[in-house]
């Protein structure tokens, strides 16, 4: 199995990482009142070094812990991008169909235009949703009803919509002949043993379940409306733990969720987009002194902020789950912020 050798996952003493100066630039952030999660780094797949820090309620008495689970936003996305490149390898359909061949029954404007290409890479155009789609429960096809009377915008054109992806859980069911649930369950989450992963709905989260915070204008923290999260469907609606994200950035090195053909499409990068792949950012980190290749997936609704970065010459993981939005998961070139920190300091034992 994939994962036999992650039943040994623990604290290693060969480890390369300077865990106590990981330490130290974890401990800084939450001194800073900056983080608020946990964090995990992993080399080979082992974990050398992971800390909880902060509270899951607002009152301040139930404390984060190294299982805790986390909305893990649009790392959703990474799910669903998955198995869309996996139904094309067994033929089901071609990355360049456009929406007017697979969705037929749906009304989309220029729908003869847009591919499964440029819904993955976020150029198809087609609008942002309104917040207030979160109100009331809606279905994959009430939201992109909804959306589609929202302005459009330029056809390839990076602009981040999550109606790309509503579009592509839809696609999942139509072709995979199940709910996109249970594509995700059997395809991937079964695979690779991940049991501490699932599916956000209102009203039903997991019993440790970190619930987000925001600080406003004043600096206080304030609990997070609890929204109907389920609406973000194939595009925001998962949690999961640490651990069990480290599960899934090992599966990745495999060939069981795809092919090496396929892993290269995912990571290819398009500068000219953002330097966006398929649900994924692939670059060469260039504050660090090794510039390391990265394939960095972030995920972020309201306090809830989420990154899986893994360094993918070196077999490194980071993973960072917090549930308050002083931290960035999308930082770039802030070299002293959290994420980019810790990318720098492992870094420094590649070499």
């Amino acid at each position: 199995m994939i994962f036999a050798a992650l039943l040994m996952i623990g604290f290693h003493g060969m480890a390369q990482t300077n865990t106590k100066s990981v330490d130290s630039i974890v401990k800084n952030a939450v001194s800073e009142e900056l983080f608020e999660g946990t964090v995990l780094i992993a080399e080979n797949g082992n974990v050398v070094y992971q800390k909880s820090f902060g509270f899951i309620d607002k009152v301040k008495v139930i404390p984060v812990n190294n299982s805790t689970s986390f909305g893990i936003a649009s790392i959703t996305k990474l799910f669903t991008a998955i198995i869309i490149l996996k139904l094309i390898e067994e033929g089901k359909f071609k990355i360049s169909d456009n929406l007017k061949e697979l969705l037929p029954e749906l009304e989309i404007p220029k729908s003869k235009k847009i591919t499964i290409h440029n819904l993955l890479l976020h150029i198809s155009g087609l609008p942002n949703e309104s917040d207030e789609i979160y109100a009331q429960s809606k279905n994959p096809l009430r939201f992109v009803a909804e959306t589609l009377s929202n302005k459009f915008n330029s056809f390839d054109k990076f602009n981040y919509a999550n109606i790309d992806y509503v579009l592509l859980g839809l696609i999942i069911e139509k072709y995979d002949n199940k709910a996109w649930v249970k594509s995700v369950q059997q395809r991937i989450l079964d695979k690779a043993r991940m049991i501490e992963t699932g599916f956000l709905v209102k009203g039903k989260y997991p019993q440790d379940f970190a619930y987000s915070f925001s600080f406003d204008k004043e600096g206080i923290r304030q609990a997070d409306p609890l929204f109907f999260i389920e609406n973000f469907y194939a595009a925001g609606s998962m949690f999961s733990t640490a651990k069990d994200l480290l599960k899934l950035d090992q599966a990745m090195y495999g060939n069981e969720l795809l092919t090496e053909k396929s892993k290269e499409l995912m990571y290819t990068s398009y500068p000219e987009y953002n330097y966006s792949g398929y649900s994924v950012w692939t670059y060469n980190y260039p504050f660090a002194k090794s510039k390391p290749k990265i394939m960095e997936r972030r995920g972020g609704i309201l306090g809830a902020n989420s990154v899986l970065i893994r360094m993918l010459d070196t077999n490194k993981t980071i993973i960072i789950l917090s549930n308050n939005n002083k931290f960035n998961p999308d930082s770039f070139g802030n070299t002293q912020s959290l994420k980019e920190a810790l990318m720098i300091e492992i870094d420094k034992t590649s070499r």
